[in-house]
């Protein structure tokens, strides 16, 4: 019996064939309702999963949610995707927010009438802040989709309860909105509740020194 050949195809891939396949486009769930579509502005570079450049220069980044940085768990997952989505086409943008502190615009992104920030989100390549405009419900809605289907970023490759190397359980912690690094041993307060969220930056080590090598420091609950 010839070997079943194993799939050359890309996870990120996967997640986009999946994503899109669970929404309706046109006149459906992903669809601008009664905006009217013009020639839209060209994509000449995408930085990572949730930033991109138009032809003016201008940066434009996916308003309602964070992708992971290309470092941690699914970033060049989410750049590779957002790329074979939006790069070299033309895309709309409607409900700009300006983002005076860095220039940059944050707004929901229409290709073809797909709400590509939607799209993102219910891959697992990104996760929904909360403020989506107009569209938040829908927004909240794929996010749901993607946890609870454990897609992406939730799945066991990035959102971890359990060490994959039981003789590593030091967990280390990174708080995004405070840039905080803190590392927990077994004997830590709240270790039980920490969770790996590797798409955000958390690890797991196998000593402290590796951990503070990491630049993360010792939890102040630890005994």
């Amino acid at each position: 019996m010839a070997k079943k050949k194993k799939s050359t195809i890309p996870r990120w891939m996967k997640l986009l064939v999946a994503a899109l396949g669970t929404v309706t486009i046109g006149g459906g769930a992903l669809a601008a309702g009664n905006l009217p579509y013009f020639k839209g502005e060209k994509v000449i570079e995408v930085v990572d999963g949730d930033t991109f450049f138009i032809e003016n220069r201008q940066t434009i980044r996916l308003y309602g949610l964070n992708a992971p940085e290309l470092e941690n768990c699914m970033g060049q997952d989410a750049k590779k995707a957002l790329s074979d989505l939006i790069l070299g086409k033309r895309v709309q943008l409607r409900e700009p927010i300006i983002d005076r502190g860095s220039n940059r615009v944050m707004t929901l992104v229409y290709q073809n009438k797909t709400l590509i920030n939607e799209v993102m989100v219910r891959a697992g390549l990104a996760e929904f802040d909360g403020h989506g405009g107009s569209q938040t419900e829908r927004m909240k809605s794929a996010n749901a989709y993607a946890r609870g289907n454990n897609v992406g970023i939730y799945s066991p490759v990035c959102y971890q309860l359990k060490p994959p190397d039981p003789d590593c359980v030091i967990k280390g912690n990174f708080d995004g909105l405070k840039d905080t690094k803190i590392y927990y041993t077994p004997t830590c307060g709240w270790y039980d509740l920490v969770i790996i969220e590797k798409h955000q930056g958390d690890d797991w080590f196998c000593t402290e020194a590796e951990a503070r090598e990491a630049g993360f420091e010792k939890s102040e609950t630890c005994e």
